[in-house]
């Protein structure tokens, strides 16, 4: 193990789309995130044609960007599919970085809520995203944050900043010391 591969199963009905046309959706996720991808046979070859197996090479932040935006798409065609593995996938790396606190924390939203964290064309997820350090990503109606324990705690805070924003001023506790 070089500890640079994350192997998810695909349902068979996602990979089209989760290649996309001349493998486009594929290469956009690896250059958006540093990884290479690639779907691959394991073992004695195609015994189970229910899933394939996609191979997600980079480092440990890459793999997960890359892994939960790949999850995103698997969601949309194949709804209920992340509640199946979320566990597995939740688990994943936790502690394999350098601080030794990497993880994965969710949240679940309703429909209206769902859209108000995301914004127009994904705007305000990639601003939650960048401000925090945390990897943010939204697989049907949960948010995943993925990081250090430090960045998924800012990246939880700003997202109930944002969702206090609808009540009214927002109050930000010890912002002296910040």
């Amino acid at each position: 193990d070089d500890g640079d591969l994350t192997m998810l199963q695909v349902p068979q009905e996602a990979v089209g789309f989760v290649t996309g046309r001349a493998g486009n959706f594929l290469r956009t996720i690896e250059e958006e995130w540093c990884t290479l991808m690639f779907f691959c046979e394991v073992g004695s070859g195609r015994n189970n044609r229910e899933y394939e197996k996609l191979a997600i090479f980079g480092e440990v932040r890459a793999r997960r960007g890359a892994e939960l935006k790949v999850l995103s798409a698997v969601e949309t065609k194949v709804p209920g599919y992340y509640d199946k593995i979320k566990d597995e996938v939740n688990e994943r790396d936790r502690g394999k970085d350098e601080t030794g606190t990497w993880g994965t924390d969710t949240m679940t939203f309703q429909d209206d809520e769902l859209s108000y964290a995301l914004g127009k064309q994904g705007g305000t997820r990639k601003k939650l995203e960048r401000s925090s350090g945390s990897i943010v990503q939204y697989v049907g109606h949960v948010a995943l944050f993925s990081g250090s324990k430090e960045v998924r705690r800012r990246a939880k805070e700003y997202m109930k900043w944002l969702f206090d924003q609808l009540e009214g001023p927002v109050y930000v506790d010890g912002w002296e010391d910040r």
